[in-house]
This record gives structure tokens, C-alpha cells and sequence, in this order.
């Protein structure tokens, strides 16, 4: 059985021969220790020096070899791919601070500790949303999908592989006002938030679509939107401006005859039973750490949706051996019955994640992940 398939029985709620598993993304530390070599994948300062000093290409290049690389490494049975940066000048960037950069135009900062999410800083909101009403089209050119098309053509056909649109489509804040402002205006200005998200909802699909094209078998949206007690936006917001959008996503992916994976850490049960009404193939983010329990997930959710999860990044970081095999075992223990189960980190590796701390994983998934026994 191809990993591909097994990825396919998972989301059909079948047991494969064994349990699939594979990363959304990696820390370029993860990558170096793994594969003795360094690369400009997910490289934080490196790739962006390297991408505004002119390498573009050099950067893309890196992407697709250590994603391939890693992937056939370690055994993994999906792979998600990013958008490849926009062929264009980038001699305006310019590091600003330790964590923050700037395109000539505005400032963008960045958390290395949390996947290096760049976040752009909003000085004037109003203005931001005049932008987003002035050019309501996503502006896709043929490049961005080199990455992708690599992977596919070099993986496509064994493994699953699974697209990321670089923009958020269902609580577009980042891009758009910041998190704070959003939600104020979901409360003030609720007619113009539906406006933006009909946009940025838009894009999104536009993005889909392409990746699709490009031959990739799922997309995945990664808006987050909870913490880790509850709702940021509540669940009367979430229902009112989230989720048709949310729907509208599912649906044009399924159009096109593909699998939709939503990514959403943090306390999520108040949103699962709608995922599961809307059809959503899979979820990815689970978070055992603060409630989101593997057993309890399954008994709900098995035969409804498809689990993406079972371990904490921080316990990957931080936890003992004992404690990783601990957790390893139980999510494959009250997980993997049935099909409908990937195993997988509820983020990416972030940084601190060992080969030594990952390789306890793999041997708790070699022990317990093969249905056939």
C-alpha cells in the first residue's frame, strides 16, 4: 500500500495496513540534525537574506529538496507544501529589529519560537481595509506554484500531498486589521467584516484552485481560532461570520474533487460538530495538552471526521522519553481503531524538537501503528 493510499483510507474512516503519519512543517534545526546538512527551508533570516539578496530561485530550490528529502527520511506518508515566493525585487526588505523586517513600505515581525508566523503591523486599519476594497483579487502568478509542482511531480504519485494557500480565508485578521480590530469590528461594523471575508474568502479559493491544478490531493486552511480555553471569537461569531465562509471553502475544494483539511489549534470542541456538518474531510491541531483528549475526540468524532494529531510539540520540546512514548501510545492506543487517524505533532516541529525526541515516536508508531497486527 502506497502512502497515498493509506492517506486516502484515513480519510475514508478505513484501516490501512498501518497508521499514516507525516508534518506539516519543520524547523530548519530538525532538518540540519536529521539530514547533516543545512538548508533555506523554514530557515527564519537565512532564507529571507538569501531571498531579498537575489536568490529566489536558490531559496525555492531548497524548499522542494529538503521537503523531499525529509520526507522519504522519515517515512512520512503526507507532505504539506507552501506557496513559493513571487518572483519580483526585493531590494526594499530590510531587517528592522531582532524580530521585524520591513518592505520599504511597512513593517512585518515575526515569532521564531511559534513557526516564525510573520505578522504584518497595522498603523492605520481604515486604510488597510481601503486597500483590500480597492483590490479585491488574489494576484496569483505561475511561480508560486513551483514548489508545489516539484513536490508533485517527484512524490505525487506515492504520497499525499497536501496545499497551503499563503492566505487566510475564513478570520482573515492577520492580513488584513490585526486580531483586536477584527473583532471589534465584528461587533461595530459587522456588514463591512462580512465584506472583507467574502475577499479574503475569495482569494483563498483562488489559491485552492491553483494548487489543486498543480496537482496537489488536498488543501489546508490555517486560520486558528481558538486559545487554549475557548472560542476568541465566541460561538454566535463563529457561526455568523466564520462559518459559511468556512463552508464555501469546503465546498469549491470538493468541487474540484479533492479533500479539505482544516488546521486549528487551541480548544475546539465548540466548532467540531459544525466541521462535521459542512463536511470537512480532516482536522489538524490537536492539542492533548489542554483538554483536547485523543480518546474522548474519537469516540465523538470516529467515523465523522478524520483526526490529524496526537502529539503536544511541547512535549516533543520538553517531555521526557517516558513521557513521549507515554503520549505516543496513547493517541495510536484510542486513535488509530477504525481508520480516520493520522498521527502527527498538533503544529509543526518547531524549534527544540530533537531527531533523539522524534525517533521516540517513530518506534511508539512502529510498535502500535500496523492494523495488520
Amino acid at each position: 500500500m502506497t502512502s497515498k493510499e493509506r492517506m486516502i483510507a484515513a480519510l475514508g474512516h478505513r484501516e490501512a495496513d498501518r497508521v499514516p503519519r507525516g508534518e506539516n512543517a519543520f524547523d530548519y534545526t530538525f532538518f540540519q540534525e536529521v539530514m547533516g546538512h543545512s538548508s533555506l527551508c523554514y530557515h527564519g533570516w537565512e532564507e529571507l537574506d538569501s531571498l531579498w539578496s537575489g536568490n529566489r530561485d536558490k531559496v525555492v530550490a531548497d524548499y522542494i529538496d529538503s521537503i523531499v528529502a525529509l520526507t522519504e527520511k522519515m517515512g512520512w506518508d503526507y507532505v504539506r507544501v507552501p506557496a513559493a515566493p513571487k518572483k519580483k525585487d526585493y531590494s526594499a526588505y530590510k531587517r528592522v529589529a531582532d524580530h521585524a523586517f520591513t518592505d520599504g513600505k511597512k513593517k512585518f515581525e515575526f515569532n521564531p519560537e511559534a513557526g516564525n508566523v510573520v505578522c504584518p503591523v497595522v498603523t492605520d486599519p481604515d486604510a488597510e481595509v481601503e486597500k483590500i476594497f480597492a483590490d479585491p483579487v488574489a494576484h496569483i502568478e505561475d511561480c508560486e506554484m513551483e514548489i508545489a509542482e516539484a513536490i508533485v511531480k517527484k512524490l505525487g504519485k506515492t504520497h499525499f500531498i497536501i496545499g497551503k494557500p499563503p492566505v487566510g480565508g475564513t478570520f482573515p485578521y492577520l492580513n488584513t486589521v490585526g486580531m483586536e480590530e477584527f473583532l471589534i469590528r465584528m461587533i461595530i461594523e459587522p456588514e463591512q467584516v462580512h465584506k472583507i471575508a467574502d475577499i479574503e474568502c475569495n482569494k483563498f479559493i483562488a489559491y485552492a484552485d491553483a494548487f489543486i491544478d498543480a496537482g496537489c490531493d488536498a488543501v489546508m486552511e490555517t486560520e486558528d481560532y481558538a486559545d487554549s480555553k475557548s472560542l476568541i471569537m465566541g460561538v454566535d461569531r463563529y457561526k455568523e461570520f466564520i462559518q459559511p465562509y468556512l463552508k464555501r471553502i469546503c465546498d469549491s475544494v470538493h468541487a474540484k474533487g479533492k479533500y479539505f483539511i482544516k488546521h486549528g489549534d487551541g480548544v475546539m470542541w465548540d466548532v467540531l460538530d459544525s466541521f462535521v456538518e459542512m463536511g470537512i474531510d480532516g482536522w489538524h491541531g490537536i492539542q492533548p495538552s489542554i483538554g483536547m483528549d485523543i480518546k474522548l475526540l474519537k469516540e465523538r468524532y470516529g467515523g465523522k471526521l478524520c483526526l490529524f494529531g496526537g502529539m503536544n510539540v511541547e512535549t516533543l520540546i520538553s517531555g521526557t522519553k517516558e513521557e513521549i512514548r507515554e503520549e505516543a501510545s496513547r493517541a495510536l492506543t484510542y486513535g488509530a481503531p477504525g481508520g480516520g487517524f493520522v498521527f502527527t505533532s498538533g503544529n509543526i516541529l518547531e524549534p527544540g524538537v530533537t531527531m533523539a525526541s522524534y525517533a521516540e515516536v517513530t518506534s511508539v508508531w512502529k510498535q502500535l501503528g500496523n492494523y495488520s497486527s
